[in-house]
C-alpha cells in the first residue's frame, strides 16, 4: 500500500492506494459520530458486499441508494440525497462514504459539501475511471440542463481509498471508459506510462496495479500544486472540451454514452488541433490516434450536428469571455493550457474525427 498524505489549502487529504488499502485504512474513519454509505443499484449489488466483507463494522451503517448513470447526475438526485440525509438526522459530525464510480463521487461529494454548509465525505472509487481520475482532486458537482458539471464546488474529501479488489466487479465497458483517462495522463505528462500501454488494447494490459498507481500519482502530483485549477491542473482537461460537449449532446438526445468514449473522441480532435497549432510531427499524431482507435470505436452521426456541438462548448467552464480555451499537446508527453482555438479549427477537427480511422 502507498500512503500519500499532503495538504491542500487548510485540509489534509490522505490517499491509500493498493491491495489491502481499505482494511489498513479503517482507523482513518474514526472520529465521526456515524457513517452513511452512498451507493447506486450497481454498487449496492456488487461492491457493498465486498465492503462489508472487508470491514464488517460498516454493516451497521445506513445506506442511501440512488439511480446510476450520468443522466441521473443532476440537482434532482442531489435533492434526494439531501432529503435522505435529513431523514437520517445526519449532521456535520457524520461522514458520507461515497462507494462507486465517478457519478457517485461527484454527486455524493457535492451533496455532502452543500448539506448543512459542509458534511465531510470519503471517496472509495469502484471503477477504473474513479480510481485514476474522478475520485481524486476535490472536484464535486452535477450536470444542469444537460450541461456537463455546470454546478459544483472544489471541496476535498477527508481521504480516498483505492482498493483494486473492486475492479473485479467491472464489465468491459467500464474498463474501457477508465482507460481513456489512463491514456490522457500518458499523453500529457507520462511517457513511461505511454510506453507501458502503447500498442495494447485495454484488455491486453496486465500490470494494472502499477498503471493505476502511476496514473493516480500523476493526478495527485498536479493537484497538490494547483488544487483550484488556476494553472497546471488545467492540463488535465486535454480531450475534455470536445469530450464534454459530446457528452452534453448525448444527454440532450437521450443517447447516453460513457465518459471514456466521449473523452477518447475529444482527445482525437484535440490532438489534431494540437498538431495544427504546434506543428508537431504528423507521425506522432498518427501514433496517438491509432492507439485511441485501437481501444475506442468512433461515434457516427450527421455532420450537420457539428454547429450544435460547438455551441455546447460555449457553456464550457474554461470559457473566458467569448474565447474557447483548450488544453493541448505540444508533443507527446508535454501539454499546455489556455490555448485559444478558433471555431473554424474546432469544426475542422470534428470533420477529421467523423471521417473515420487514419
Amino acid at each position: 500500500m502507498i500512503n500519500l498524505p499532503f495538504t491542500l489549502d487548510t485540509d489534509t487529504v490522505w490517499y491509500a492506494i493498493g491491495d489491502g488499502s481499505l482494511v489498513k485504512s479503517v482507523h482513518q474513519l474514526e472520529g465521526f459520530k456515524r457513517i452513511i454509505i452512498l451507493v447506486d443499484e450497481n454498487t449496492q449489488q456488487h461492491c457493498l458486499p465486498v465492503l462489508h466483507e472487508l470491514v464488517p463494522e460498516l454493516k451497521s451503517c445506513d445506506v442511501i441508494r440512488v439511480s446510476s448513470g450520468e443522466k441521473n447526475k443532476n440537482i434532482a438526485q442531489s435533492s434526494y440525497i439531501w432529503n435522505e440525509l435529513t431523514r437520517l438526522k445526519a449532521g456535520r459530525d457524520h461522514l458520507l462514504l461515497n462507494l462507486g464510480g465517478g457519478v457517485i463521487t461527484d454527486s455524493g461529494g457535492f451533496a455532502a459539501a452543500t448539506f448543512k454548509r459542509g458534511m465531510r465525505f470519503l471517496n472509495i472509487p469502484t471503477t477504473l475511471l474513479g480510481m485514476v481520475d474522478a475520485a481524486i482532486g476535490g472536484k464535486t458537482g452535477v450536470d444542469f440542463h444537460d450541461f456537463k458539471n455546470q454546478v459544483g464546488l472544489f471541496v476535498d474529501p477527508v481521504g480516498v481509498i483505492i482498493e483494486p479488489l473492486f475492479l473485479k466487479t467491472l464489465d468491459q465497458r467500464q474498463w474501457q471508459s477508465g482507460f481513456s483517462e489512463v491514456l490522457k495522463y500518458a499523453l500529457i505528462m507520462d511517457k513511461d506510462l505511454w510506453g507501458r500501454v502503447h500498442g495494447k488494447h485495454f484488455s491486453e494490459v496486465e500490470d494494472w496495479s502499477t498503471i493505476i498507481t502511476k496514473a493516480a500519482r500523476d493526478k495527485i502530483d498536479i493537484v497538490r500544486f494547483d488544487a483550484a485549477e488556476r494553472g497546471v491542473r488545467k492540463n488535465l482537461n486535454f480531450g475534455h472540451t470536445v469530450g464534454h460537449a459530446l457528452e452534453s449532446y448525448f444527454l440532450r438526445t437521450h443517447n447516453e454514452t460513457t465518459h471514456g468514449m466521449a473523452i477518447a473522441a475529444g482527445m482525437i480532435c484535440e490532438a489534431w488541433i494540437s498538431a495544427k497549432i504546434f506543428e508537431f510531427d504528423e507521425a506522432q499524431l498518427v501514433e496517438i490516434v491509432t492507439m485511441i482507435d485501437k481501444n475506442f470505436e468512433r461515434f457516427t452521426f450527421d455532420e450537420s450536428k457539428i454547429p450544435l456541438i460547438i455551441e455546447l462548448m460555449h457553456q464550457d467552464k474554461k470559457m473566458r469571455g467569448n474565447k474557447l480555451l483548450f488544453s493541448l499537446l505540444r508533443r507527446l508527453g508535454k501539454a499546455t493550457h489556455d490555448v485559444e482555438v478558433s471555431p473554424h479549427l474546432i469544426e475542422d477537427s470534428l470533420r477529421y474525427y467523423f471521417k473515420g480511422k487514419v
